[in-house]
């Protein structure tokens, strides 16, 4: 199947889809992405298609997530968005190793770091297409607890049996015939036909329909013969999927398949799009972030996530009730809010760049717009501290001109009543080789963390 690859924020003329011998028009175009964005857009749209006169050409674009969708239409292609702090890097399996790592720590899917560098490694080696990391993440990570045992438990079972077991069912035995020999009993039996397993062994069949990576669809194949005795998946099977101290283990495992099953169902059930697995990029990066800053001040500080502020006006309420209408639909939120002996300081986390078109020249920017430094501002006066924010960083391609946060003795800026605030970029290359992503946070280097530490507790008036 032909592939469209874009990063975020990336445009797309119709006119080079066609020169890869895409032929899409774009009102269906037009339904596809009304679709996608139905499914994952929430606030912001995933994927558009505007109309750029000055070029007479339609261009689609990609907003803030990284995924993959599927348009089976005539000419059947995938669309994919990758990380775009990578949109120019050579190698694309950075760009994958970030994401996958990202989505390691956000959604606990129980990956090791070596975990990820063999699935990049497999995607290097048999073709780029993002949706084949999933299954084979799914189909070797499983493969693992399997060889460990399949999971088991407890059904009842009702039956007429010629031995009393169990508890026998008085009341149909009161109406069976004198000279029947079987006996009405319930039981209990120990089965691996459970809600569990119907859904591992539906994300695996899966698997082996849509691959097109030999290895992961033969591997699929062979652990499908473990699920000999487990039924097809219900709808409610979902919902009856419990986790306890004998199954605990197969967690990652079942988050991996609910993502297989939601992006791709079974062939029978498809339409003209599959709709495929869309991550938010801005929640993924907030998350890297919250979890680094945590690491860094074990024990010299508590560190919250969406921390609730007082309300910008005073006597708000009041004011609202007397007028019958509201300032605002909620409190001030910052991202992170860092407390320690010494003081506190405020945090926001930007997913965005730095680089702007005015004027027709591109020009670098310490922040993407005035409102982010009123925000922040307003954020530290109500917390009573300092501020920062964090956009991405990536040395000699992405937001580079802003101080790296992991390097020592960077100065502290100030407003203008000396509030302090920090200006930080978040080095992207230091993941995986000063920055660890585990399966439950982070772990820094000592140099490394040791410099953050110092940036943060001088913000908030330490030492």
């Amino acid at each position: 199947m032909r592939a469209v690859t874009l990063y975020e924020f990336q445009r797309k003329y119709l006119q080079s889809l066609r020169a890869e011998d895409i032929k899409v028009s774009p009102s269906e175009l037009q339904r596809f992405f009304e679709f996608i964005n139905r499914t994952y857009g929430h606030e912001n749209d995933v994927l558009s298609l505007r109309y750029d006169v000055s070029r007479g050409d339609y261009y689609i674009q990609a907003h803030g997530s990284v995924g993959f969708a599927y348009y089976l239409g005539d000419e059947p292609f995938m669309i994919q968005v990758l990380p775009k702090p990578y949109r120019h890097d050579p190698d694309q399996r950075r760009s994958m190793k970030f994401f996958l790592s990202l989505l390691n720590l956000s959604g606990s899917l129980g990956m090791s770091p070596r975990d990820i560098e063999l699935a990049v490694s497999a995607y290097q080696d048999e073709g780029e297409l993002i949706h084949e990391l999933f299954f084979y993440l799914y189909v070797s990570q499983l493969g693992r607890k399997i060889f460990h045992g399949m999971y088991q438990e407890y059904n009842e079972l009702e039956e007429n049996a010629k031995t009393i077991r169990g508890r026998v069912l008085l009341s149909r035995l009161i109406r069976t015939a004198p000279g029947q020999l079987d006996i009405p009993v319930r039981h209990s039996i120990l089965g691996i036909d459970n809600p569990l397993n119907r859904v591992l062994r539906a994300a695996l069949e899966v698997v082996t329909e849509n691959s097109e990576w030999n290895g992961v669809r033969r591997a699929a194949g062979s652990l499908l013969e473990y699920f000999r005795g487990v039924g097809q998946l219900n709808q409610n099977d979902f919902h009856r999927v419990s986790f306890n101290p004998l199954n605990e283990r197969f967690r990652p495992v079942y988050i991996l398949a609910t993502i297989i099953l939601r992006g791709f169902g079974r062939r029978s059930q498809r339409g003209t799009v599959q709709q495929g697995v869309f991550i938010d990029m801005a929640h993924l990066f907030e998350n890297l972030v919250y979890h680094t800053i945590k690491r860094a001040l074990t024990g010299r500080g508590i560190v919250y996530r969406d921390y609730v502020l007082p309300h910008l006006v005073k006597d708000s309420r009041k004011v609202e009730a007397e007028l019958g209408a509201v300032f605002t639909f909620g409190p001030p939120l910052p991202d992170i809010l860092i407390v320690t002996d010494s003081g506190k300081c405020v945090v926001e986390v930007k997913y965005r760049s730095l680089l702007v078109k005015m004027r027709g020249k591109w020009r670098r920017k310490l922040v993407r717009n005035s409102e982010e430094l009123y925000q922040i501002y307003s954020y530290s006066r109500l917390a009573g501290g300092s501020a920062a924010i964090v956009y991405p960083r990536l040395e000699g391609a992405y937001n580079h001109w802003i101080p790296d946060m992991f390097e020592p003795g960077e100065e502290v800026l100030s407003f203008f009543d000396g509030t302090p605030f920090g200006l930080f970029g978040y080095e992207l290359s230091r993941v995986g080789t000063d920055v660890f992503i585990t399966r439950n946070g982070v772990v820094l280097r000592d140099s490394v963390a040791k410099n953050l530490r110092e940036h943060l507790l001088s913000l908030c008036g330490g030492k």
